[in-house]
């Protein structure tokens, strides 16, 4: 019995401990096919994809999500408005970890697949693969989205006005040069 690679990968990805999720035949290497499957099963489409389905499949949406001013963005490989310009890893970064490639934090409505959030199941390497393999296939949408505007990700913390602020060590106390 041959037991090759992408065989091995759906065994791993079967026993990760999936919950309900389907296993997928990837014998015939149709890694578009199950990133397609993947992004149904992230919901990916509520936030990247247009009310009007005749702007194309994933470009991004020009209405905020409820309650902020965070528009999902355009998922297509367009090289101007969408991630065509993303390298593969770029992509994998930003639906793990939040960022973009300039190393932006993106907005909080756009979930961590890292594994940290138990509402949010980490995102396994094949799956990675497979819905970058699956946005690099959609056809290529100039479509513009509006800029973001994101609140603070970590606001600094306010200043104990219980306490005098420390001294400046580098002026002496008596203002003059020392």
């Amino acid at each position: 019995m041959i037991f090759n690679f992408m065989t091995a990968a759906a065994v791993a990805l079967v026993g990760a401990g999936c919950g309900g999720r389907q296993s997928y035949d990837l014998d015939g290497g149709d890694l578009v096919t199950v990133g397609e499957r993947f992004v149904d099963q992230r919901a990916c489409a509520n936030c990247h994809q247009s009310e009007n389905a005749a702007d194309g499949t994933l470009s991004g949406q020009t209405t905020p999500r409820p309650n902020t001013t965070a528009y999902g963005g355009n998922l297509t490989p367009d090289h101007a408005t969408g991630i065509g310009d993303w390298a593969d890893i770029e992509i994998v970064r930003a639906m793990r970890y939040g960022f973009d490639p300039e190393g932006d934090a993106l907005c909080p409505p756009m979930p961590h697949y890292d594994g940290i959030d138990p509402m949010q199941p980490a995102m396994t390497d094949l799956e990675a693969s497979a819905i970058v393999a699956y946005l690099r296939s959609l056809p290529s949408v100039a479509r513009q989205i509006p800029a973001s505007t994101c609140p603070p990700i970590k606001p600094q913390p306010l200043p104990d006005l219980a306490m005098p602020p420390a001294p400046d060590l580098a002026t002496p106390a008596d203002g003059g040069a020392g």
